[in-house]
């Protein structure tokens, strides 16, 4: 009887950490995307050459966190460092007036959280 409480519990347990399978994987598959998106936008504005070290960061970051989301098995851990790493660069990039760096921000803000709304869901 014991045996049958703790397999019915395991089970359960496997449950909660992620509410509708279909769902998460398809919010993994657009943080996927997000992250890839900024990963090539970083890059272009790494190539530009004005602020190299900081795109060539936060390009880093971008092509970790899109590895850390290409497959079921997400990389947690990986995910939320390099993601608190592109979050503290972001102050540092240059929105006077560059419309596509306040673009990049805002998108990588949006994907931040993004990130951390599937994390509470499907972690």
């Amino acid at each position: 009887m014991t045996r049958w409480i703790i397999v019915t519990s395991l089970a359960a347990m496997s449950l909660v950490g992620c509410q509708n399978e279909a769902q998460c994987e398809r919010e993994r598959l657009d943080l996927n995307k997000a992250w890839s998106e900024l990963h090539t936008a970083a890059t272009h504005h790494k190539l530009e050459g004005a602020d190299v070290s900081t795109w060539t960061e936060i390009e880093n970051k971008a092509e970790l966190l899109e590895s850390s989301f290409m497959t079921r098995q997400v990389t947690w851990s990986s995910a939320e460092k390099a993601s608190h790493d592109i979050a503290s660069k972001l102050p540092a990039l240059e929105s006077n007036g560059d419309v596509r760096a306040a673009s990049f921000r805002t998108s990588t803000e949006s994907a931040l959280k993004q990130q951390s709304a599937f994390e509470k869901q499907c972690r």
